[in-house]
């Protein structure tokens, strides 16, 4: 009999076993009896990195994110998401009900066109003109990631207004948005930056603005004349016009 140990991947982790060979007496053919013996770090072991593969929900999902930025959500079903994913038009019901299933948890995924809020006015505040930046910076940020994921953001837009699920991960959004952007306006008043008499009702409007930026851009060819005038909107509205 003659025993080695292997070291073997799936779905990107790595595993050794122990492999007995031995030949089976009664038939002469050679045999192999595996014994698991634990999870193993791959640096360990030597192996090079290699990314976990996508699931097959995870390949879905991003199918239908693919299929958005060219199709109406209606106009997709089960069988182009599952082509799109490159799995069995079987697999796609092992995950989804339906389309509107599958779009909605792909647009839960993502939710409103706002970045990352908390990175962005959750630093210490700068001067006047660093805090225009700022703001400048992050509504160019999304009209272009509106209009780069237009499919997307118009398929949220219609569902936040239909879907319970997104009409509360929405509010949930919208929500966690208006109380960092208050902080920060908070930050800047006290800082003596900008001077405002209500942080909260301006973090209210500049994110309604916001997400409307985003609607907009998903909507139209070209909101680029009018994202100069909102920036200035938005200044005023923070007390640094």
């Amino acid at each position: 009999m003659l025993a080695y140990e292997v070291i073997k991947r799936v779905s990107g982790r790595a595993y050794r076993y122990r492999v007995e060979s031995f030949r089976d007496p009664e038939t002469r053919r050679v045999r192999g009896r595996w014994t698991y013996l634990g999870r193993v770090d791959p640096a360990d072991a030597g192996l090079p990195e290699r990314p976990a593969k996508p699931s097959s929900r995870e390949r879905l999902l991003e199918a239908v994110s693919r299929l958005l930025a060219t199709t109406e959500a209606e106009s997709l079903s089960a069988g182009s998401i599952a082509r799109e994913a490159g799995v069995a038009y079987g697999t796609f019901y092992r995950y989804f009900t339906d389309r509107a299933h599958a779009v909605r948890e792909a647009l839960l995924r993502r939710g409103p066109t706002l970045g990352d809020v908390v990175t962005r006015f959750g630093q210490p505040p700068g001067n006047g003109e660093a805090e225009r930046e700022r703001l400048a910076s992050w509504l160019r940020q999304v009209a272009a990631t509106a209009r780069r994921e237009r499919g997307v953001v118009r398929a949220w837009h219609v569902y936040s207004n239909a879907d319970d699920a997104v009409v509360r991960a929405r509010r949930l959004a919208v929500d966690a948005a208006v109380d960092q952007v208050a902080a920060y306006l908070e930050a800047l008043r006290v800082a003596g930056v900008s001077a405002i008499s209500s942080s909260r009702f301006a973090a209210y409007a500049l994110v309604a603005l916001a997400v409307a930026l985003g609607r907009d851009a998903a909507l139209d060819d070209d909101v680029s004349p009018r994202v100069d005038g909102l920036i200035a909107l938005a200044w005023d509205l923070c007390g640094l016009g």
